[in-house]
């Protein structure tokens, strides 16, 4: 068994409804040793969901992967 651990690149986003949830997951994922880019939002001000969904969708084109394995 190959004792390599494969980390992933894990991209977040939500808009100040999910602020909490989100900030949960990463938590979790961090322990897991997981790579975490946060792109926001960073509280429970209101925002515009659509503004950090662009701005996760730039993210996920950039990176040209449109997919989870």
């Amino acid at each position: 068994m190959d004792s390599k651990v494969k980390t992933k690149n894990i991209i977040l986003a939500s808009d100040h409804a999910g602020f909490k949830l989100k900030e949960e997951i990463k938590k979790f994922l961090i322990k897991k040793k997981e790579k975490v880019l946060d792109l926001g939002t960073n509280n429970t001000s209101s925002v515009d969901y659509p503004i950090f969904a662009h701005k996760l969708s730039l993210k996920i084109k950039k990176s040209g992967l449109y997919f989870l394995e």
